[in-house]
This record gives structure tokens, sequence and C-alpha cells, in this order.
């Protein structure tokens, strides 16, 4: 287990603070690291383990190590409890109480453009269907995209 954050220590910050913030099962951020490096890929996952992917390496990292480290967004946004989101596959329908899915859609815009380039985000969210959480994907400048099961939906540019 990695003990020491490193350059990437503002990145697992902001990553755990998304994931708090938006009560998300996990969260992914792929650091742009320029035109000719691999990206960098920051992972926390429900439970509050993170792994730091660089290089194609894949090290744990000891969450204690990023005390006082202050994330660089820092959204304000609540938690969705997954009774109340509810999704649909077929349809493309989403329900969840007004401005949920909005405030987490921010947080993802956020946490990318926090770290500029083509760096993209992601935040799996919980569904009343265990079997069928909801993800969405944003990049700075590009619609924001949900993806549900094998489905996957964009929404209006400009949103949220």
């Amino acid at each position: 287990m990695s003990e020491a954050p490193g350059r990437h220590a503002v990145a697992l910050a902001s990553v755990r603070e998304v994931a708090a913030r938006t009560g998300a099962t996990r969260v992914v951020l792929l650091l742009d690291e320029g035109e000719h490096a691999e990206p960098t890929m920051v992972e926390w996952a429900d439970g509050g383990t993170f792994e730091l992917t660089e290089a194609g390496i894949t090290e744990p990292v000891d969450p204690a190590v990023l005390s006082g480290v202050l994330p660089a967004v820092a959204p304000d946004v609540r938690p969705v409890p997954p009774t109340a989101l509810t999704a649909d596959p077929l349809t493309g329908e989403l329900a969840a109480p007004l401005g949920a899915l909005a405030g987490v859609a921010g947080a993802v815009v956020a946490l990318a453009a926090a770290f500029g380039g083509r760096s993209v985000a992601t935040a799996e969210l919980a569904t009343r269907d265990p079997e069928r959480p909801l993800a969405l994907a944003a990049r700075a400048g590009e619609p924001v995209v949900a993806q549900l099961g094998d489905e996957t939906f964009a929404f209006p540019e400009g949103w949220p």
C-alpha cells in the first residue's frame, strides 16, 4: 500500500470529497498527463478504498496519508440516497429528487475541469435496483453522459 500520495495528493483528496458529497459508490478520475503520456487513474470505491494507476501499475493508497490535503473541488451538493433514484435503461428515463442529478453532474464536471486538459471524471450512484447503478461521466466542455447497464445516454449540451 502506497504511503505517500505524491503529486496526485490533491486529485486523491478531490475524488474523496466528490464521493462524500454526492453519495457516489465509486468515483474515478482519469488525469490528462499530456499528449504523449498514458493517463493516470485515481479511483475511490465504497468503503473508502483508494487506488492509483500510473504507467499501468495499480497500487492501493492509504487514505490516512491524505490528512490535511485540501481538495481542488468541494461541490455544494447533497448525497442522493439509492432509494430516491430510479432509472430505466430501456427508455432512458431517470427519476430523482429535483436537482439531485444536476448537482451530481455539476460535481463530476467540476472534478474533471479542476484537473484540466482532457481529464475525465465519473461517479457511480446506487439506485433502487442494486443490480442497476447509474454512472455519470464528464469532461470539461463536453456534454455529461449517463450509463445504465449497457445503455449510454448523453444529456443536452450545457446541462447542468
